[in-house]
């Protein structure tokens, strides 16, 4: 396992294991096994969500509750940095934004009940563009103020807000936006084709050159495409689900598993090692947020977690 120096908090994993579903469509059993093999591989980091696992709104979240359970039953509250977040729109309501005080607080309430503990990093779920920055900053730290988290950050932020954002809050002496979230792979995608323009890709919305020379921490989503580039080279396109197959299955990206099979055999790696590696590998404070619905799935992930890429194998991926 490979770690970034983190002022907050010592050391963090370059892989952060997401924890959507716990709970829910992965059992709560599966679960805590996978959390189990992730910090024996040294991990520690565990991205979760005030909306994971709720079957209503403002339902409880079955990802921190399972969280929850194996904190308390092996005594590693010490060993982890716990991240969630906050503010999602209600399912189905997208654009019904929540990012104002009275949500934000109910649900890092929520989530400190039902985590049993303070997380250590709260995010913004999403952007409200119309609310003032300096009422979101103000908002996020006062919850620093009164202990209800550590440290703050944002997922699904364009650059701009986020730059007015830390301005705001280094000028004022206010908690600063250290962690941004947001989805990138080598599976190339967009907002049109992932079917929700309130997230925030990559390649199509956010230079990569921001995060490589700024000091924020960023975290992908989605960062190994839903195991497009393993099942693509195994000869089982047909079996990745049908979100995957919407969101990745173009042919540019085709184009891209043939190069990835070519860097799988000059390293002697499975596809899933080459696609970790090509998030772990840019500059800067980069973390992959992996997932697993199958223990194998993890174990094959987390099987080769030091692998680097040379720049010019990260060319080679996306040439063309």
């Amino acid at each position: 396992m490979r770690y970034i120096h983190d002022d907050n908090f010592d050391i963090l994993s370059k892989i952060a294991l997401g924890c959507d579903h716990y709970g829910e469509s992965i059992s709560e059993k599966d679960a805590l096994s996978f959390l189990d093999l992730y910090i024996e591989k040294g991990g520690n980091l565990l991205d979760t969500a005030h909306v994971y696992g709720q079957q209503y709104d403002d339902g409880p979240s079955t990802s921190e509750q399972v969280i929850s359970k194996w904190l308390k039953s092996t005594g590693m509250r010490k060993e982890v940095v716990i991240l969630t977040k906050g503010g999602h729109p209600h399912i189905g309501r997208m654009h019904d934004s929540r990012i104002n005080e009275h949500d934000l607080k109910n649900d890092l309430e929520a989530s400190i009940r039902q985590l049993g503990t303070i997380p250590d990093i709260f995010l913004l779920h999403r952007d409200d563009k119309s609310m003032p920055i300096p009422e979101i900053v103000d908002i996020l730290d006062s919850f620093v103020s009164l202990k209800m988290t550590k440290a703050v950050g944002v997922s699904n932020w364009s650059i701009p807000r986020i730059n007015e954002a830390r301005e705001y809050a280094q000028k004022h002496g206010k908690a600063d936006i250290m962690y941004s979230e947001l989805q990138y792979s080598l599976a190339k995608t967009d907002q049109q084709i992932w079917g929700d323009d309130t997230i925030e890709i990559m390649e199509s919305t956010s230079p990569i050159s921001y995060y490589e020379n700024s000091d924020i921490t960023y975290l992908t989503f989605s960062s190994q495409a839903k195991g497009f580039f393993s099942k693509v080279l195994a000869g089982k396109t047909d079996e990745l689900s049908e979100r995957a197959k919407k969101r990745f299955l173009t042919k540019e990206n085709l184009m891209r598993a043939e190069r990835v099979g070519q860097l799988c055999r000059k390293y002697g790696a499975e596809p899933s090692a080459i696609a970790l590696a090509f998030i772990l590998s840019h500059k800067g404070k980069a973390i992959a947020i992996i997932g697993a619905s199958k223990m194998e799935q993890l174990e094959n992930t987390l099987k080769n977690t030091n692998l680097i890429l040379s720049p010019e194998d990260i060319e080679f991926l996306i040439s063309g």
